[in-house]
């Protein structure tokens, strides 16, 4: 059978007194650090998800103000080369008709030298033709008689 006696009294005092102390001393102190160490960990996991937001926020607006920056740089590129193009064409069609004119006026300048030539050469292929026939026929012939249109109209159309 279980004896009660003061010792089983003390000892039981002095069991919870302990108890009690290293409550004091140890249990509430740490489960104090630990709820303590527990909160400021979830306010720095809100704090961070907040964080998280606001720079996935920022993050948006930066890619919207880029792709409104890359479109007005696209624009501006495509505006300048719209601008040379067209100065290329304006630039080619003006030496285009340049070179018309120079050509023109060439093609204009050798036939003017053309027909000069020829009038020159009328008088000389008509003398030689009559030479030519003078010797061919002989004394029957008559010199100075050839049709000078004739003689132009053969050079024209050689040349």
């Amino acid at each position: 059978m279980l004896e009660v006696n003061g010792t089983l009294l003390i000892l039981v005092v002095s069991f919870l007194a302990f108890i009690w102390m290293l409550d004091m001393v140890f249990v509430t102190p740490v489960s104090k650090t630990l709820e303590a160490r527990s909160r400021k960990i979830q306010e720095d996991l809100d704090n961070s998800k907040d964080l998280r937001k606001e720079a996935e926020a920022v993050l948006s607006q930066y890619e919207k103000h880029l792709a409104e920056v890359r479109e007005k740089a696209q624009a501006t590129i495509n505006d300048a080369v719209g601008e040379a193009q067209k100065r290329r064409s304006e630039a080619v069609s003006k030496i285009q008709e340049e070179g018309r004119g120079r050509l023109d006026a060439a093609k204009a300048s050798l036939a003017s030298e053309k027909r000069s030539l020829v009038e020159q050469m009328v008088d000389e292929q008509a003398q030689l033709v009559d030479a030519i026939l003078g010797k061919l026929i002989g004394s029957s012939h008559r010199t100075g008689n050839l049709d000078k249109g004739q003689v132009k109209r053969s050079l024209e159309e050689v040349c």
